[in-house]
This record gives C-alpha cells, sequence and structure tokens, in this order.
C-alpha cells in the first residue's frame, strides 16, 4: 500500500510552470486596475528579490515575471522507489528519467529523502497581462472575454502580501465597506460573478483593506 501512496506524491508533485491563480473568481474588473496609472514594462529593481513563507515556500519577483516555488518533500525506500518508472536512484541522487533531471537527495541509510520543485506563475507579462505600479504595490491584471482578473503584491524591503481577488465574501465585504460600482453577471439565474468599475481613488481605498480570502504572506530575509 505504502509503493501506491509514494507513487500518488510524486504524481501530484512534478507540476511545473503553471499558472496560480484563484479559480473560478467572482470578481472581475471592466479595466486594468488602477485606471489612470501608466502601465510598466518590467517590476521595478526595488521589487526584485526572494520572499520567504516558509523553506516551501517562496515568492519570487524577477524583472520579467513572479511566481511562487513551492518544495514538496518526499521520503521513501530504494524499494518504493523502484516501483516508479519514471525515477531511477543514480549517483546518489534520484534522477527524474521523464525529465531528465536530477532531484535534491539526502540519503540516511535505507531511506531516501528528495525534493520536488513546483513553479507556480503569478505574472510573466504576457499578452493579456498588464501591470501598473501603485502606493508600494504591484497591480497585476489579466484580461479574460474582455474583462480583468486582478492580484495585488504589496512588496516591501521586509515583507510582502500577495493577495488574490477575488471570492464572493470578498465582494460583499468590499460592497459593504466601499461601494463600488458593479455590473452582476447572471446565466439561467445564476450569478456568475461581478464587474467593478472603481475609480484611482476607490482602488485606493480597496488597496488599504485587510482579511481578503487568499492572502499570503512572506518575509525577506
Amino acid at each position: 500500500m505504502k509503493k501506491y501512496f509514494i507513487l500518488a506524491a510524486f504524481a501530484v508533485a512534478v507540476v511545473s510552470c503553471k499558472d496560480h491563480g484563484l479559480n473560478n473568481s467572482f470578481i472581475y474588473f471592466s479595466a486594468a486596475q488602477p485606471t489612470n496609472v501608466d502601465e510598466i514594462t518590467v517590476f521595478p529593481k526595488k521589487f526584485v528579490r526572494t520572499y520567504t513563507m516558509d523553506y516551501s515556500h517562496r515568492l519570487i519577483v524577477e524583472p520579467k515575471c513572479a511566481y511562487i516555488k513551492e518544495i514538496e518533500t518526499i521520503t521513501a525506500i530504494k524499494s518504493e522507489l523502484d516501483s516508479i518508472p519514471e525515477l531511477e536512484f543514480r549517483n546518489n541522487q534520484v534522477f527524474d528519467k521523464s525529465e531528465n533531471k536530477p532531484y535534491k537527495t539526502f540519503v540516511k541509510g535505507d531511506t531516501i529523502t528528495f525534493e520536488i520543485e513546483r513553479l507556480d506563475t503569478i505574472f510573466s507579462f504576457a499578452e493579456n497581462e498588464i501591470a501598473k505600479e501603485y502606493k508600494s504595490s504591484l497591480i497585476l491584471n489579466k484580461e479574460i472575454d474582455g474583462k480583468y482578473q486582478t492580484s495585488i503584491l504589496k512588496l516591501s524591503t521586509v515583507v510582502a502580501k500577495h493577495i488574490q481577488l477575488g471570492t464572493k465574501k470578498d465582494f460583499d465585504k468590499l460592497n459593504t465597506e466601499l461601494k463600488i460600482p458593479f455590473k452582476t453577471v447572471i446565466e439561467e439565474n445564476d450569478t456568475l460573478h461581478v464587474i467593478l468599475t472603481p475609480s484611482r481613488a476607490d482602488f485606493r481605498k480597496l488597496l488599504r483593506r485587510e482579511g481578503f480570502e487568499y492572502e499570503s504572506n512572506y518575509l525577506f530575509k
């Protein structure tokens, strides 16, 4: 039974360069946020650094992309690794034959522990992506069918906060506190999502809010 657990853990862990975004967002914007702020084509040098949540989770901002690095640690004995066709124990390292690369490996007696990195892209300046710098934050907009899904990186020399807007709970919070104009999109009597049209002043107030459902905090070390 244990070898099947190892196989399943490996299958889940081997995922790279996928989009790291909130699925089925309830909140969209009618335009890239904030309005009347120029787009940027590269992230400012002052923000380019690595922020750490813990050993297994890091937020990395590079000049032309931002991504989250997650490290999955898998422990097995050699006979269990032999049951996974994609893996081979070679020169004291676990080698992934399908990816043609070794994993960082630790060996203690018969126990083998190896680490698999997963890179989840937040933003990459693709054709449908618009970034803006505003109030010591990077506002990341992705155009989807003429509307925009927006996330926020609040960055400093010490801490970083990644905020993904937005769930229905986020919308209820914003609607109660800020009263941003919005349009509701309904299909077959079901509310699919809302499209907000904030002024720049509205978005500045939104930026000050805390307690969104999808917030992740990191430290610069």
